[in-house]
């Protein structure tokens, strides 16, 4: 005979871990009148209020639904159950849910614990990760996005798929066109912001830095030979110019963790 209070606990998992209204529909049935969640950061009571908190799609839940969830383990009068994500940038690593019961099986109480990835690394140089990710933007369909303020003030965006690590503390874009607005908008503004945003990793990487345009000759061809092929032969006569921005603030990352970064 299957224990009433494992059913209650998993029907109360199957609709956090997926966020289906069946799941929802079944768990409700489980939870008492005056049933309390705890997630650590506020408590939530009342049937339908702690019913809402544990159905539907949620910003982890995409989460929830990858990791591998055990099976309900006895803890004296409570059950437990313990769940492990996958490596995944900006989300929990874990969670564990204790689930307290009234005389009639139902949950009375359902303490949430959530284990979250530790402080952002302070680092002096672009991590290795990072610069994995910001050299494989534009094949990985996650082409870099910069940001400028134009000769008239109009703040403008911008994806630039030949955005590279040039060195430890510095980016590089070969722009096709000399001439072109971004190249203008350096004589005014030099400060730029860029964003890296992997959705199916969860990695976010926001730069600040200064940039100028390079016209050593030397640095021009690095520069270009460092840029994918694809956008080399949108210039193949390398009449383009050489971007070198000289980065300020790196804030972010992803699986390999969290990283910052600020110079002067």
């Amino acid at each position: 005979m299957v224990d009433k209070r494992v059913q209650a606990a998993e029907a109360v998992v199957q609709s956090i871990r997926t966020g289906e209204r069946v799941a929802s529909l079944n768990a409700s049935r489980h939870l008492a009148p005056d049933v309390v969640l705890d997630t650590g950061r506020e408590q939530v009571a009342g049937h339908d209020a702690v019913l809402e908190r544990i159905s539907g799609v949620w910003p982890f839940t995409p989460i929830y639904v990858q990791g591998g969830w055990s099976e309900p383990q006895t803890e004296g009068d409570k059950l437990k159950v313990t769940a492990v994500f996958p490596t995944l940038g900006a989300a929990p690593t874990g969670m564990n849910l204790t689930f307290s019961f009234n005389g009639g099986g139902q949950i009375s109480h359902i303490e949430q614990e959530q284990t979250m990835g530790g402080p952002p690394e302070v680092v002096d140089n672009v991590p290795p990760f990072i610069k994995g990710q910001i050299n494989s933007a534009l094949a990985n369909s996650t082409p870099i996005c910069v940001a400028y303020v134009d000769e008239n003030g109009q703040p403008q965006q911008s994806l630039r798929g030949s955005t590279c690590v040039f060195s430890d503390t510095q980016l590089g874009i070969w722009l096709r066109n000399a001439e072109g607005g971004l190249t203008r908008a350096l004589a005014t503004n030099p400060k730029l912001s860029l964003l890296y945003r992997d959705s199916k990793t969860r990695s976010t990487v926001i730069i600040q830095g200064v940039g100028h345009i390079e016209t050593d000759p030397d640095i021009r061809r690095r520069l270009y030979e460092m840029t994918p092929e694809v956008e080399q032969l949108h210039d193949t006569q390398r009449k383009g110019a050489a971007l070198i921005i000289d980065i300020t603030r790196l804030q972010g990352g992803g699986p390999k963790g969290n990283f910052r970064m600020q110079r002067e």
